[in-house]
């Protein structure tokens, strides 16, 4: 393929999927536009590298979210690793994590999209809120979410029950100020 070939091709691709890629990692990436600007100029510079090397065996679409994704669990990885840090939560509403007619995953799923529950993983330390973007908004599991963050998946199931606690007592906080 020409030179002139492959920057029209790109052109077209990154025309074609640069919203939409966008919009995947916007959500990925805890709604953060300056990460998700960064991280989608790095997709597209990879599309742009291996152009000459796709040979069509899928749609361009599913190669570049094949990308995409590699980028983005590329970012969780590394982002993870810089952000960790000990955090104990430790009141009385932790414990009650633990009461099975509590339906924490609902609520969490249910509210993800208001700007309070963005508030909310914002006040949360950057380790908490990757593993609930990756659980909540990637639909990852336990032990995907461990074998992203190289941790086990009970170290992840634990920090999941911490960063949920962390959470709901934001969010309780949250409201209570709307009240008032």
């Amino acid at each position: 393929m020409s030179k002139e070939n492959s920057e029209k091709q790109f052109k077209r691709i990154y025309t074609q999927y640069v919203d939409e890629i966008y919009q995947y990692v916007f959500l990925r990436t805890g709604l953060n536009a300056g990460i998700a600007e960064d991280l989608t100029q790095d997709i597209f510079l990879d599309v742009f590298k291996g152009l000459s090397r796709f040979k069509g065996l899928s749609s361009e679409r599913t190669w570049v979210y094949k990308i995409t994704r590699n980028k983005v669990n590329d970012f969780y990885r590394k982002h993870y690793r810089q952000c960790l840090e000990s955090t104990h939560l430790e009141d009385d509403r932790t414990a009650e994590i633990g009461d099975p007619k509590q339906d924490l995953d609902d609520l969490v799923e249910k509210t993800f999209e208001s700007a309070c529950i963005i508030d909310c993983l914002n006040q949360l330390p950057e380790h908490y809120k990757l593993v609930l973007l990756l659980k909540y908004i990637d639909a990852r599991s336990v032990k995907e979410i461990a074998t992203i963050t190289d941790k086990s998946p009970k170290a992840i199931e634990n920090i999941l029950l911490r960063a949920k606690a962390g959470f709901i007592k934001a969010y309780q906080t949250q409201q209570a100020e709307e009240m008032q």
